[in-house]
């Protein structure tokens, strides 16, 4: 249908439209940052969970009853009681640690603000590309490679990609994800606009890189981490399971690890024969996941 073409097209860009617009307003109007993100957030769930409807990737990729219920833990346990709630709450940390403990630099006065975001992106987003990177590895014979992969495998595990499993993730991949990305920013002295601007970015397009929705996103894969790119971080095919970048395809451009083709991704997930996985259904199994018995699988053959 043609409308559903024009809104393949349309749907990515008018999101980031809708939010920019909101943040701008917020920092030019001085409105609180915690009541904004707080709306920019809830705004993006509700905003591609009416579209995963309208216009789904893959019907068998939508939530299902049997799933609902994992689905659930993973958006209360990992997102702090309410999703949109627990990533303002992580926010405002972030900017409380900004404002009193650390010093804006007024290099970044005379930069034009479009020109600081993006380049505050692409240094926010250096160690967790690596971070991210390093975790796919899985190398048995080191402890800690091993360790990083199970703590992330967790966000592998599931079969389907939509807005629910954003939050399959587990807690010490959040959090260092944004020591990794915030904390060079606090040094580099980007004040509190910027914190807030490059932290609502990242969760948007968070959100929307997992989406169940069927995109034609063009030259914007090349700009943020779309879901045509993303997906294929997901693949079960390790050839296409690249794109570390979570926001921003800078450094997998600059490293030779993006991948993008036409179509879309196959099948999405684990590579069951590479070791025992916890099962989707298990939130606490998933917990324990990265510890157990990390030291007695290292140094295993394959």
């Amino acid at each position: 249908m043609k409308q559903n073409k024009i809104l393949s097209v349309l749907t990515v860009p008018a999101l980031l439209l809708i939010t920019g617009i909101i943040a701008s307003l917020t920092i030019s109007k001085r409105w609180s940052f915690e009541i904004s993100s707080y709306v920019i957030f809830l705004f993006t769930a509700i905003y591609i969970l009416t579209f995963e409807q309208i216009i789904p990737l893959k019907t068998d990729w939508k939530t299902k009853k049997s799933n609902l219920w994992s689905d659930i833990k993973h958006f209360i346990f990992s997102a702090a009681l309410f999703d949109a709630l627990g990533k303002t709450v992580s926010l405002s940390f972030v900017l409380y640690l900004q404002q009193n403990l650390f010093i804006a630099s007024e290099i970044w006065d005379d930069v034009p603000l479009i020109l600081t975001f993006v380049v505050a992106n692409i240094i926010g987003e250096f160690l967790p590309y690596f971070y991210h990177r390093i975790s796919h590895i899985g190398n048995r014979n080191s402890i800690l490679s091993l360790l990083l992969w199970k703590i992330h495998s967790i966000h592998h595990l599931p079969t389907s990609l939509n807005w629910f499993k954003t939050n399959w993730i587990h807690p010490i991949n959040i959090f260092l994800n944004t020591v990794f990305k915030m904390i060079p920013l606090l040094l580099l002295g980007f004040n509190e606009d910027m914190i807030f601007l490059v932290g609502v970015a990242h969760v948007v397009i968070a959100y929307i890189s997992h989406a169940n929705i069927k995109t034609n996103t063009g030259f914007l894969d090349y700009l943020i981490v779309t879901p045509q790119v993303h997906h294929f971080h997901h693949s079960k095919l390790l050839h296409e399971a690249k794109n570390y970048g979570n926001i921003i395809p800078y450094w997998d451009l600059v490293f030779g690890t993006y991948y993008n083709r036409k179509g879309e991704v196959d099948d999405v997930g684990v590579i069951e024969n590479h070791m025992v996985y916890p099962k989707k259904e298990n939130y606490i199994r998933q917990l324990l996941f990265p510890f157990k018995r990390v030291f007695k699988e290292c140094c295993q053959v394959k």
